[in-house]
């Protein structure tokens, strides 16, 4: 433009993070012409000024008052949405449309036959649990399918065990005679086929305790095959315990001590004890999930290891009843058992092993088959009202060894009914503010198959969206209280949902005044509250949740009197886990059921419906605490400062203590007319577990990927806290356990960090 001044962009003072896209531009600025002061210049420009601004205030004030009132107004019932939260009435419409007696139609069904993971009889069943939930009102249904791994017993050729004197048989197993097709014999599941013969050693338990005892008492396994009764640990763990001894078969029983402490003739149909004749079936593989595709779901695409590579048992084994355990265990005229070594059978001596003129043998012979085979989960949603994004899961498992009364279908028929009364909310009108997954998990008799393949393949959406996971399986195993294993900071919400529940038995009482007068934290104290475990073993769905994707979970049963010091509820697993047995020795009117379900039912809600997770990070704190402290009783305090320094873990655990204080007062006094700053308090709630979590596992066990929880070495249905440090001390590796605790001190640290948001604050 002619008469222009030229400026360049690169002259001006100053930063610009755009400077290096600018540099060459330049601005053209004209001159001023003469006596073009315009309309806004002198006295008459001065009145015209305060005339717009005046309008324009005014304007301001008109505007101001619209939006406040549109805010106010209608768009209010928007906001009221968004703040959607736990409702007593809501509560009390669920719990009411629960009923019992559909919960005994549930089981009754649920037990007219035999329905083993891959099966045909479990897949029929899955569909039509997908069809109830579709007949619910459920938003949306789904049949997920795996190829996995499984083991069954080959029925034209049974296992058997047998002693034998040279080419003399002196007493074999017959197996079980079923008129009902659908039940399979007895059998250990992934045990390899063979047929091996040799001495036979008694081994109590199967724990490394005994085993050692065995070596001071110089009984060598080497060889041989080792006879064990069911209880105290995973049996899997026996079996393998027996292999690293040199053992090359097993066979394992019910002792009556453990199954029937009244004798044979108080047994069931009379009550509820084990009859003679009664096998336990079970797995006996550790870890979780399909052995040929660990950490990776199970699906068409996925490359499977060759068997030959996977985790699974290396010597045959099969259960047999008490009443054959007998004539095996009078074989041994050796050295006599330790006192607490001795069972319940009558005319037998419990001997350890056989002295070396004995020449009989025991002869295993196992035909089971390793198949590839379909399993089904079924999936159903409803959809939630404010924070889809967002899910509160419960599941159990649907496979059974036999009819299943107890585990799994107790809790199948409690599964049902929340579903159809969850159906009827719905239908109502109602919806949870966040989505509700209920999941009927396929083969967790198997190892928790189809649970840890849905987990492996939705890793990283659950990682992002997973609220909490809400287990039950055996859901009504015994009469006498509740019982719960839960994350730490999900503690307060089931004990307060069974504040909420009558006690089924107890007039005037509640689920959770029977739970603490049952199960105490501290007995001496009249208002001790509960006691809850940790979930740390591999015994149910919950553990692929916690261990492998750190999703806060809860795991909830009705169980039997603890005193009566028993490993399970007595028919387990066997021929006699049936509607009747349920009905008779139980749960005669379902009362039981529906306490349990409606437990279930008020955590779920709480967890869907509150504003405000109903988390207390406090309470993993102190958990942290006692972890510590457990740590150094066990352990010895001068054996560990002799080999470890625990400053730093203290210093983590105590900074993870103050961070949550605060965040509980942040949380306490948060704006909650702000859904976004509740959200993101939520998020940090909900994924306090995650932050637990190391990427590469505990070493040699990669799915465990918690640090705080993972099942005990020697026994997968326990659990142990710090395991990869434990693990390492119970090995005398010090060099590995620096290591460890260093991982976990950093982890708890950073965990507190994220909790008061330390990256955006610095240190």
């Amino acid at each position: 433009m002619p008469g222009s001044t030229t400026l360049s962009m690169s002259e001006r003072s100053g930063y610009s993070r755009w400077a290096g896209d600018i540099d060459n531009i330049d601005l053209q600025i004209a001159p001023k012409e003469p006596g073009s002061e315009g309309w806004f210049s002198g006295r008459k420009g001065l009145v015209l000024r305060i005339l717009v601004l005046g309008t324009l205030f005014v304007f301001g004030l008109i505007l101001g008052y619209v939006i406040r009132r549109s805010t106010h107004g209608v768009p209010s019932k928007v906001l009221d949405s968004l703040q959607q939260d736990y409702s007593q009435d809501i509560s009390q419409q669920l719990m009411n449309k629960m009923k019992a007696e559909n919960i005994e139609t549930n089981l009754r069904w649920l037990t007219n036959q035999s329905h083993v993971g891959g099966s045909e009889e479990s897949l029929a069943m899955a569909r039509q649990i997908r069809q109830k939930l579709r007949d619910f009102g459920f938003d949306a249904t789904q049949l997920k399918r795996y190829k996995v791994l499984l083991s069954y017993p080959d029925r034209t050729k049974p296992n058997t065990v047998s002693f034998v004197e040279g080419d003399n048989t002196l007493f074999h197993t017959t197996g079980q005679q079923y008129s009902d097709l659908s039940l399979f014999q007895p059998y250990n599941a992934y045990s390899p086929n063979g047929t091996v013969e040799g001495k036979l050693v008694y081994a109590n338990y199967g724990r490394m305790e005994d085993f050692k005892k065995l070596v001071d008492k110089g009984i060598n396994c080497t060889g041989r095959i080792v006879m064990m009764r069911y209880g105290k640990i995973y049996r899997g763990d026996k079996v393998e315990h027996a292999a690293a001894a040199g053992a090359i078969g097993v066979v394992l029983y019910s002792d009556p001590a453990d199954y029937a402490i009244n004798g044979a003739n108080d047994t069931y149909n009379v009550s509820w004890w084990l009859p003679r004749d009664g096998v336990q079936t079970g797995d006996i593989r550790a870890g979780m999930g399909d052995p040929l595709t660990p950490m990776y779901p199970a699906i068409e695409n996925v490359a499977r290891l060759p068997e030959s590579e996977a985790n699974l048992p290396t010597i045959p084994s099969q259960p047999i009843s008490y009443k054959d355990a007998e004539q095996f265990l009078n074989m041994l005229d050796g050295q006599t058992a330790p006192i607490d070594w001795r069972g319940g059978i009558k005319n037998v001596n419990y001997k350890l092993d056989q002295t070396d003129n004995n020449d009989r043998k025991m002869k295993l012979e196992v035909y089971n088959k390793r198949l590839t085979k379909d399993i089904y989960n079924v999936i159903g949603t409803i959809r939630g009202a404010v924070e889809p994004d967002r899910y509160v899961i419960v599941g159990n498992h649907r496979d059974a060894w036999t009819y299943g009364a107890i585990d799994p279908s107790s809790g199948t028929a409690c599964f049902l009914e929340l579903a159809r009364a969850l159906g009827q909310m719905v239908q109502s009108g109602w919806r949870p503010r966040r989505t509700i997954i209920l999941a009927s998990w396929g083969a967790e008799e198997f190892g928790t198959i189809g649970s840890t393949e849905w987990v492996e393949e939705n890793i990283n959406e659950l990682s992002e969206k997973a609220v909490a996971y809400l287990n039950i399986d055996a859901a009504v195993n015994g009469n006498q209280t509740l019982w719960a294993g839960a994350s730490p900071h999900l503690s307060q919400v089931i004990q307060e949902a069974a504040k909420q529940v009558p006690c089924p038995h107890h007039e005037g009482m509640t689920v959770y005044q029977q739970w603490a007068k049952s199960l105490p934290v501290e007995p001496r104290k009249s208002d001790s509250p509960p006691k809850l475990d940790i979930l740390a073993g591999t015994g149910s769905d919950f553990a692929a949740f916690v261990l492998f994707a750190g999703i806060s979970s809860i795991d909830l049963q009705y169980t039997y009197d603890q005193n009566l010091n028993v490993p399970f509820y007595p028919v387990y697993h066997t021929q006699y886990e049936t509607f009747d047995y349920m009905k008779r020795f139980i749960d005669p009117d379902f009362s039981v059921h529906l306490g349990t379900v409606r437990v279930l039912g008020e955590t779920a809600l709480r967890l869907a419906d509150s504003f405000v997770l109903p988390m207390n990070c406090s309470l993993y704190a102190d958990a942290l605490s006692t972890y510590v402290s457990d740590l150094e009783t066990h352990y010895g305090k001068s054996n560990l400062h002799d080999n470890l320094f625990l400053g730093y873990l203290k210093h983590a655990v105590s900074q993870f203590s103050q961070a949550s204080e605060t965040m509980q007062e942040v949380i306490a006094t948060a704006d909650r007319t702000n859904p976004l700053v509740v959200r993101s308090h939520n998020d940090k709630l909900m994924q306090m577990e995650r932050h637990m979590l190391n990427p590469s596992g505990l070493p040699g066990r990669p799915q465990y990927r918690h640090l705080l929880f993972a099942p005990s070495k020697h026994d997968s249905y326990s659990g142990a806290t710090f395991p990869g440090l434990v693990d390492a001390i119970e090995d005398g590796d010090w060099v590995a356990a620096h290591q460890q605790l260093s991982i976990i001190t950093v982890t708890i640290e950073s965990a507190a960090k994220n909790m008061d948001d330390g990256v955006i604050k610095g240190q």
